[in-house]
């Protein structure tokens, strides 16, 4: 396993295609009289993590993967972020999944689909069944 979101594992072999990471900080301008304007440090904003994913029928149900992700999104809820060496990276709520179909057969059927999944921090309380207390890694 190469990491974990709530309870959905992502392997780095089969179809984990990694993820980029954003972090950004908030200004806030004030305006003066004949001047330009100042900025003023106001804090950090929300981390953004964007994981790529391929899902290919030769290793998964593509649309079965989808719907996995779909399922923990619709939840509304926090999930921890986890790496498979156990390091816990924070808690995020998912914000947007795309899909891009590469293949189907002559039915319509899945072969092979990237999908592209935005998470973004989670600064609030979580409820107890979602918190890691240990990590979720499984041996």
């Amino acid at each position: 396993m190469y990491a974990q979101l709530g309870n959905v594992r992502f392997d780095l072999i089969t179809y984990f295609n990694g993820f980029d990471e954003a972090k950004s900080y908030t200004f806030a301008e004030h305006q003066r009289i004949e001047n330009k304007p100042r900025l003023q440090y106001t804090g950090e904003s929300l981390e953004e993590l964007n994981i790529k994913l391929n899902f290919h029928s030769s290793f998964c149900n593509p649309e079965t993967e989808i719907e996995k992700l779909k399922a923990l999104a619709d939840t509304h809820q926090p999930q921890p972020f986890i790496l498979g060496n156990g390091k816990y990276i924070g808690t995020y709520i998912i914000e947007n999944i795309a899909s891009n179909l590469e293949q189907s057969d002559k039915q319509g059927n899945i072969i092979s689909i990237q999908t592209q999944i935005k998470l973004r921090e989670w600064t609030g309380q979580i409820k107890a069944e979602i918190r890691p207390k240990h990590g979720l890694k499984t041996r």
